[in-house]
């Protein structure tokens, strides 16, 4: 059998609860010091439970939770710092960020600049920020903490640094390589957008453009065949121009 563990007021975000039994959910959570973990709360939806209303997505909280073996059970929550409020579109691509967090982090994963991307996101999509910009940052900034890196700083073959005026191709497993023209029909990349990424600078629709080809490619490859069942909302969102 294996070990208890308690854990006592860990900072969380929930990412997904769906009910279980007659009156308990099932959550799945990502945490500051233990990563994501899967946690019962037992006896959350019942009317009265006070419980039901704090276990929200996008409200950073403080858990408490026994485990021996995969799934917890929740002990105590209570609210962390003010909870993000997010509508519209916003609230969409909240949804989209914990859909991908779900996707690429694995249970027991303990990580804590990965709490760090999601939560920053949240932060900013709450603020007012840029929703394009802001999803391409935290897809840049995940992809990182998780130790998937996009080499975006010299060709792998040269070794040169990235040239403005120069056009680069991608491969996810292994980074840019300067060409003149597409390789096997693969899109080509602006350095000057390649560099704006590796900086943050997504200022203007031609980045933003680059940028979302360029990740969408990287995260395919870590992803697999499974499609998110946020993209269509995803698409719909860069498609808008929501970048505001």
């Amino acid at each position: 059998m294996s070990e208890r563990e308690e854990v006592l007021l860990e900072r969380a975000f929930v990412l997904h609860h769906r009910p279980f039994r007659n009156t308990s959910q099932l959550l799945d959570c990502i945490t500051e010091r233990h990563g994501r973990v899967g946690l019962v709360a037992r006896g959350s939806r019942r009317p009265r439970a006070g419980r039901r209303a704090l276990l929200q997505p996008f409200h950073e909280l403080k858990v408490s939770w026994v485990r021996r073996g995969e799934l917890g059970t929740l002990t105590h929550v209570e609210a962390g710092s003010a909870g993000r409020q997010l509508r519209g579109d916003r609230l969409l691509a909240g949804y989209y960020v914990s859909e991908l967090v779900l996707r690429l982090l694995a249970r027991g994963d303990a990580n804590r600049e990965a709490f760090s991307c999601y939560s920053a996101c949240l932060h900013a999509l709450a603020d007012g920020a840029g929703i394009a910009r802001t999803l391409r940052l935290f897809e840049l900034d995940m992809l990182h903490a998780l130790g998937y890196g996009l080499g975006l700083d010299r060709d792998v073959d040269s070794g040169e640094p990235l040239e403005t005026d120069a056009s680069y191709a991608f491969e996810a497993e292994s980074g840019l390589r300067r060409t003149a023209a597409p390789a096997d029909g693969r899109e080509r990349f602006r350095g000057r957008d390649l560099i704006a990424l590796r900086e943050k600078a997504l200022d203007d629709a031609e980045s933003l453009r680059a940028a979302r080809a360029l990740l969408d490619r990287a995260l395919q490859t870590y992803l697999g065949e499974r499609p998110l069942r946020s993209r269509g909302v995803f698409k719909d969102i860069h498609d808008r121009g929501l970048d505001r």
